[in-house]
């Protein structure tokens, strides 16, 4: 009973983690000198909430505040805009309005 609880949890996570990433680069200088630098980078780890496929983004292409699971995250294989319509379709369901009710979905 506890390990079904455990993966129903787990099946809703959808920010997964966060990696970094080390990348060495080698230059010439003027005087014909290599040298070498590096430059790190954050990516975030999601689960999309459309298909159920693991990605990849950039945490610069992120706003910190969406790092969460909180908020939907789609994958750029899914089509955001029809992913949209359908969580608006299932939140009218719950809260019993229909597409030409006024009333803002938050307010009771």
């Amino acid at each position: 009973m506890i390990s079904m609880y455990l993966l129903n949890i787990l099946e809703d996570i959808m920010f997964i983690e966060t990696l970094k990433t080390l990348r060495l680069y080698e230059r010439q200088s003027k005087l014909g000198v290599y040298h070498t630098f590096k430059r790190k980078n954050l990516l975030y780890v999601f689960r999309c909430d459309c298909c159920g496929v693991t990605f990849l983004r950039p945490r610069s292409k992120v706003d910190p505040e969406r790092a969460t699971n909180d908020y939907k995250h789609v994958c750029s294989f899914c089509d955001s805009k029809r992913f949209a319509q359908k969580v608006g379709v299932r939140m009218r369901k719950i809260y019993r309005t229909d597409a030409s009710s006024d009333r803002p979905i938050g307010s009771s």
